[in-house]
């Protein structure tokens, strides 16, 4: 007896499934008979988009300390092969450092910390190595067939399996199929002016090679994608930052362009801390599994996240908050039994008790992000943005531990996993899951994913030498101006208004893979053959492709297609937040993700 299996894409979630498919058939044994995995990526190197050549100024998000690919009891239970080193760990084995400009990673400079964001191009570099590891530890009984290239069709295949198309007209056959493509790229509209649009922000730099110094280029973003940009055209054109006494200033190449920030919020980011160090595991209080299903139980099915969950999150904010403040006074411990002695019926007295004594905490003000935003002139607005930002890093100082505010926000990351409890697989009712992905995402991407700590710094610095101007306010409006072939940019919500032309836009927003309107070939080519459908058809904001809870696609027909599994960032829309790597000593969801779907293919 034998059982194959194709992997389609070999970024950190392929990886994931390879390495769960090696182990699983390793503890297996013998008897079961041979298990060949095909995989098909352009590369079969294992780094994904985590490219080994791109530049060392392109940060993670994520604390080395807080990546790694070997799975632990928390997410497989007790199927694990022997463990591993975390990102850390990794670099620290190999001597690696950080040089002086904070980024650059070699034999030079100060050691690497746990708390420490490493160039993406380490990571791929760790991937690789995991990959040689997986690839090391496979038993006799399991053997990998590499194809390098791109997967653009998959078909039924003979006796009941399937077969995949390469871009090449090679194909692959299998009995199953992993389908883990990561994001692809979504079509765009053409239209006047698109000759000066940079549709997309990656790669950094090359994306932006046309950009001429001294040119106007307006970046539309203030997250992570627009701080890369915004690297890429002053960094990666050999400027560079000096501090002098507490002050970083920006020393220019001559090379850059004058760079306008503009986005539909308005609101910038919250930073990460400087020192992001993480106290034990939170243990919720009003933001529960169990409460979520009390009222499941209670509506008789899909929530509304607004009407129904969210006064539960505000509420574990308060308390979030004023753990730290008591974390302080060195009486975190009685407030934590306090809490659980009042239980649900005096949490929200307790709570306001605790306002009087600790000062008012306003928690929607703070999710939210907007409180202080003025919005006079283009002046008066970029000063109030410069505010926020330097009331934020200020905040970020003190980290999550020390901040209350910072505490607050990071237990909306800490129970990402019960957001997803409300989330997935219809959890919300269609017309509240439109809302969640329009305005509660971006609202919880800009409290807990925002940039770096430095990036913001850095931001500031640019914006006190001049070369950066944040002055449109939320939602400016873009137009094309033929006579003088460039793009008018106008604000639509400052009391005085503000228009100014530039050379160039770049769309600095990666937005989510699309089963519509995918340029990628392979889903395309699903969608146009009925083997997967989006999961909101009709909804223009919830792109992502319709799945069964055990990972399957649901074909246009209704029907789960049983011999593929779809992991990865697909997914999002029926599943939340899938654009995440691996962490270890907790549970993490793309391992588990991983393993429950290649335990169902070897248990077959």
């Amino acid at each position: 007896m034998s059982r194959t299996a194709v992997i389609v894409g070999l970024g950190s979630r392929g990886l994931g499934v390879l390495e769960r498919i090696v182990t699983l058939a390793k503890l297996t044994g013998p008897d079961a008979g041979e298990t060949v995995v095909h995989v098909v990526d352009p590369t079969c190197g294992g780094e994904g988009v985590h490219h080994l050549d791109q530049p060392d100024y392109l940060l993670l998000n994520t604390t080395c300390a807080q990546v790694s690919m070997f799975p632990d009891r928390h997410s497989v239970g007790s199927d694990v092969d022997a463990g591993g080193p975390t990102l850390f760990d990794w670099v620290t084995e190999r001597g690696l450092r950080i040089d002086a400009d904070g980024f650059t990673v070699g034999t030079r400079g100060r050691p690497i910390r746990e708390c420490d964001f490493l160039p993406r191009r380490v990571l791929g570099e760790y991937l690789a190595w995991f990959l040689g590891v997986v690839l090391d530890r496979a038993p006799n009984w399991v053997r990998v067939v590499w194809h390098r290239g791109v997967a653009v069709d998959l078909a039924d295949g003979p006796a009941g399996g399937l077969v995949v198309t390469m871009a090449d007209g090679t194909t692959v056959t299998a009995e199953y199929a992993f389908l883990t493509t990561g994001y692809g790229s979504r079509e765009e509209v053409d239209g006047p002016g698109e000759e000066r649009v940079v549709p997309a922000p990656y790669p950094v730099p090359e994306r932006t090679a046309d950009v001429l110094p001294g040119q106007s280029v307006a970046i539309g973003g203030f997250g992570l994608a627009a701080m890369d940009v915004l690297a890429g055209l002053t960094v990666g054109r050999g400027g560079r930052y000096v501090t002098e006494g507490t002050t970083l200033r920006y020393l220019p190449s001559g090379r850059e362009p004058n760079v306008l920030l503009y986005s539909r919020s308005g609101l910038p980011c919250r930073a990460r801390p400087q020192i992001v160090e993480f106290g034990p595991a939170y243990e919720p209080v009003a933001f529960t599994t169990a409460a979520i299903d009390a009222l499941r139980a209670d509506r008789g099915g899909a929530l509304d996240f607004d009407a129904d969950v969210l006064a539960l999150v505000l509420t574990e904010m308060r308390v979030g908050y004023h753990r730290c403040v008591a974390r302080g006074a060195g009486t975190e411990a009685d407030l934590v039994a306090e809490l659980a002695r009042v239980g649900s019926p005096g949490l929200l007295p307790l709570l306001d008790r605790l306002d009087r004594e600790h000062g008012p905490f306003d928690a929607q003000a703070t999710f939210e992000g907007a409180a202080g935003l003025l919005l006079g002139d283009h002046q008066i607005y970029q000063k109030c943005l410069a505010g926020l930002l330097r009331a934020d890093l200020a905040e970020g100082l003190l980290g999550f531990v020390r901040s209350p505010v910072k505490a607050a926000l990071d237990v909306l990351r800490e129970l990402r996993d019960t957001f997803r409890y409300v989330v997935d697989f219809g959890g919300l009712t269609p017309a509240s899951l439109d809302r969640f992905t329009l305005h509660t995402m971006p609202m919880l991407n800009r409290a807990v994913v925002g940039p770096q700590f430095e990036r913001h710094t850095e931001l500031l610095a640019l914006m006190d030498a001049g070369l950066v101007r944040v002055p449109f306010g939320p939602a400016p409006m873009l137009s094309w101006h033929r006579p003088t072939g460039r793009w008018r940019v106008s604000s639509t919500r400052l009391a005085e208004p503000y228009s100014t032309e530039v050379d160039w836009l770049v769309r600095a927003h990666v937005r989510p893979p699309s089963v519509v309107d995918s340029t990628n070939s392979l889903v395309s080519s699903l969608h146009a053959n009925g083997w997967i459908r989006p999961h909101r058809p009709e909804s223009p904001y919830v792109g992502g492709i319709d799945l069964t809870p055990d990972q399957h696609p649901i074909r246009a027909d209704g029907t789960p297609e049983r011999r593929v599994w779809v992991l990865g960032p697909l997914c999002e829309g029926t599943t939340f937040y899938n654009n995440l790597v691996p962490s270890p000593g907790r549970y993490s969801r793309p391992v588990y993700d991983a393993h429950r779907c290649a335990k169902a293919m070897v248990g077959r």
